[in-house]
């Protein structure tokens, strides 16, 4: 099923997939709900008969339209909550956060523990800003020179841009996932008007969070880089922090069977625990 909701000036764009267990992806900065979408969709196999997986773009992202009220990222948060109360009313529900949108769930944490029942951080990002935490050089791991030679040149510089692996498999993938055309309505928001932090330090406050967590990091990301979320094992008890060689910022891409692998695995610990 897929929508459109609108909360005052922002429209919302959505696509809800199965029945189940309601489970909420949150992309990062700049992309949309197709970063999560097509390779949680591959990877699910028979576990789609037992989820409801909900993916939206951000306000100002994909084909979300930003309004003049989102300013910085408590405003992000309060127009999420609103959309959880909108396509989840009071269930409890999973959360999926990547990057910036794992920064987002870390403020959903805080607000609605009680009602998550596992989270899954992706390459989030902790210290909010361009590449404020501690984050890694760029390196290429693997290449394919005669692959990259075709690409035009604008496209070429677009994906060597993060990537750790230059093959024509990851930029097949690549193309499909990251969507970064930003809607004429859009223009100038991410680079102007949206301030990408909270207005409070998200990392003082203390949430007692017991309940299945993954943490799946780039040793190889220059953008929020893998030292800074290895520490989140001291605040989440039942957290498996997984930090994969040959893989940057996009993760699900450059090692994404090992992503479906960890991200079954995540599912089932949640399902036992309720078991």
């Amino acid at each position: 099923m897929k929508g459109e909701i609108s909360f005052d000036d922002v429209k919302i764009n959505y696509e809800v997939l199965g029945k189940g267990m309601p489970v909420l992806f949150i992309h990062g900065w700049s992309v949309d709900h197709l970063l999560w979408k097509n390779p949680v969709e591959k990877s699910l196999g028979s576990y789609k008969k037992k989820y409801k997986r909900i993916y939206f773009d951000l306000p100002g992202m994909g084909k979300s339209t930003c309004g003049m009220n989102i300013h910085n990222t408590d405003d992000m948060l309060e127009l999420v909550c609103k959309f959880i109360t909108y396509i989840i009313g009071g269930e409890d529900f999973i959360l999926a956060g990547e990057s910036y949108g794992g920064y987002i769930a870390q403020g959903l944490l805080v607000k609605m523990s009680g009602r998550i029942r596992g989270l899954f951080l992706l390459c989030p990002l902790i210290f909010p800003g361009y590449r404020k935490g501690r984050h890694a050089e760029h390196i290429v791991l693997e290449r394919d020179d005669t692959f990259m030679n075709t690409l035009s040149p604008e496209k070429r510089k677009e994906f060597e841009y993060l990537s750790v692996v230059q093959t024509k498999d990851t930029y097949t993938m690549y193309k499909k996932d990251i969507n970064l055309q930003i809607m004429k309505e859009n223009e100038g928001f991410l680079s102007s008007k949206l301030d990408g932090s909270f207005t409070y330090d998200l990392h003082s406050i203390k949430v007692t969070y017991d309940r299945p967590v993954l943490v799946l990091v780039g040793r190889q990301d220059t953008e929020v880089g893998f030292e800074d979320q290895y520490d989140l094992y001291k605040d989440y008890k039942r957290a498996s922090v997984c930090i994969l060689d040959k893989s940057g910022h996009n993760l699900q891409i450059e090692q994404n069977k090992i992503f479906g692998v960890l991200f079954l695995e995540w599912l089932d610990r949640i399902r036992t625990m309720d078991c």
